[in-house]
């Protein structure tokens, strides 16, 4: 977990990260992640469950606080821009070990807004290759969340081409949808699997499915939408991952907003057993430390506030890694001087460390 070596820097400039168009120097330790110190007693047992690494078909994310998808309705024509590549790129600098990023839909009309995000060409493949290069740079790991918005497609100049597993409008305010044919069905299966593909090419490690709120792929799940009946035939399917969610598959329904308002579905799912299934520091600590589930993931909260990671670590009294190019501003009021590998080893310049009055005419401003 914390622990760095000694040769993670050249002389002249620290170790960059492969694979990039651009340099920024490699984290010595991916940040959020626990300092761990067993002589202090201080050991991956006994630190807040919120910071014990989770093993995931070989791929190990560092804490289990991590970013839920959240719409910014930001993109012309699908495409990801410099926007997205600032907004998940704080989050990744601030240690959330699986950035998931928005909900991008898989085929035109299965936009739930005209400026949704998408993946329905290669040519939408780079501009989110660039957001990922900027997570992958921090040493984190991204996700993104593929959708069909089904009968929610109701926006704009596309509205004739809703489809639905039926033929019955959301409201009076949507489009009416077309009942889906088996051919049709397949040819969304398809562009699903073509969507995946260009997520994996631009360097994306998990592929989400949006399969709740009502949108086409819950919709087919209903009306025998029983989440405990539903998920073990999803996870027998080789689903790894559950990031449980409720509301949206009928209008009819009165979702009850509040603290952990979603988390006693997560805790049902939970205790059926199967492996892998998954606010403030205090909030993260009660949902990990009693058993509700594997993962948090905080939504708008992460929005209010880019460093909830470590405000979750000072809050349980976990001391956890930083950024390195932020060595002189840690968040636990410890001033660290110079101990971060964006420093070199090599002795500076003579030049550089005149006296004053030798350089004092190099100061001066004639």
């Amino acid at each position: 977990m914390g622990e760095f070596s000694e040769n993670q820097y050249t002389d002249f400039r620290s170790v960059a990260v492969d694979g990039l168009l651009f340099f920024t120097p490699k984290q010595r330790v991916p940040v959020g992640t626990a300092i761990l110190n067993p002589a202090e007693g201080v050991t991956e047992e006994t630190i807040t469950p919120a910071f014990r690494p989770i093993t995931i078909r070989g791929k190990t994310f560092q804490n289990r606080v991590w970013v839920a998808p959240m719409c910014m309705y930001s993109c012309q024509d699908g495409m990801f821009s410099n926007f997205h590549v600032a907004h998940y790129g704080q989050w990744a600098m601030r240690g959330s070990a699986l950035i998931t990023i928005e909900v991008a839909a898989m085929a035109l009309r299965g936009r739930n807004n005209p400026q949704d995000a998408g993946l329905l060409s290669d040519n939408r493949i780079a501009p989110l290759k660039q957001v990922v290069d900027l997570i992958y740079s921090q040493s984190q790991k991204a996700t993104i969340q593929l959708q069909h918005a089904g009968r929610k497609c109701g926006f704009g100049s596309y509205a004739e081409d809703v489809q639905g597993s039926t033929a019955e409008p959301w409201n009076k305010d949507y489009a009416t949808p077309g009942e889906m044919t088996e051919e049709d069905i397949w040819e969304t299966i398809d562009a699903y699997g073509e969507a995946a593909r260009r997520a994996v090419v631009a360097g994306i490690n998990v592929i989400a499915i949006h399969d709740a709120h009502g949108y086409l792929v819950h919709s087919f799940a209903s009306p025998a939408i029983n989440t405990l009946r539903y998920i073990p035939i999803l996870s027998a399917e080789g689903v790894d991952l559950f990031d449980i969610s409720s509301g949206g598959t009928d209008r009819r329904q009165k979702v009850q907003l509040g603290q952990q308002y979603q988390v006693p579905f997560a805790k049902a799912v939970k205790d059926l057993g199967l492996p892998n299934v998954f606010g403030d520091g205090v909030t993260v600590h009660d949902i990990l430390s009693n058993n509700k589930a594997d993962v948090v993931q905080v939504a708008r909260e992460f929005l209010r506030d880019p460093n909830i990671v470590q405000k979750v670590a000072l809050s349980t009294g976990t001391n956890v890694t930083w950024v390195d190019q932020y060595h002189r501003a840690p968040m636990n009021g410890k001033y660290v001087e110079s101990t971060t590998s964006i420093m070199t080893g090599a002795k500076a310049s003579d030049f550089v460390m005149q006296s004053h009055e030798n350089q004092a005419p190099n100061k001066i401003i004639s």
